[in-house]
């Protein structure tokens, strides 16, 4: 009886020392993409609080990056549908509707580059992010050009698009091979 408990016991410490190494690997991971990013906590605040990246390699951060950004894209464009209607500058209203636009093709690129890093195409899904973050770009563009310049009602959404888009490459960075 004392063996089986023996036993028992260090089958539980064995896997358990394996399960806090592995984690605590993940956790370096993360940390290592976020320390190179340009906003620290920011990375940390989407990515390293998001349960799903606690057993994250590479290739999942990259994806989920992708989701964090999908996320964001889709609460701007909610919060694109709110601010329309309430909008009377004039100036403003014809760029909103073009950042709508253009977050639209934004989220119909990222699906195609999160199915580009599921299949590992990591060049791809990276041509696919530029085009998806070119698009947010545009949008927050638009309030400069063809008049006053003015700022985004959606000026805090553009950067955080930007900031997840800059996590995904950090992250595709180590997963596409580098030529000597």
């Amino acid at each position: 009886m004392a063996s089986f408990f023996s036993c028992t016991a260090t089958i539980f410490l064995t896997i358990s020392t394996f399960s806090i190494n592995g984690c605590n690997a993940y956790g370096a991971l993360i940390e290592g993409i976020c320390k190179q990013s340009q906003d620290y906590k920011y990375c940390m605040s989407v990515v390293g609080n998001d349960p799903r990246a606690a057993a994250a390699d590479l290739h999942r951060l990259a994806l989920l990056s992708i989701q964090v950004k999908a996320i964001q894209i889709q609460d701007t464009l909610d919060q694109i549908s709110r601010i329309h209607p309430n909008l009377k500058d004039p100036l403003a209203l014809r760029p909103l509707r073009q950042c709508k636009s253009n977050y639209d093709e934004a989220y119909t690129n990222l699906q195609s580059s999160f199915s580009s890093t599921s299949k590992t195409a990591y060049m791809d899904a990276v041509n696919f992010m530029g085009i998806a973050t070119n698009k947010v770009i545009d949008c927050h563009n638009g309030f400069r050009r063809n008049g006053p310049i003015a700022t985004s009602p959606i000026d805090a959404d553009d950067m955080k698009v930007f900031k997840s888009s800059e996590i995904f490459l950090l992250a595709v960075d180590r997963l596409i091979p580098k030529k000597l």
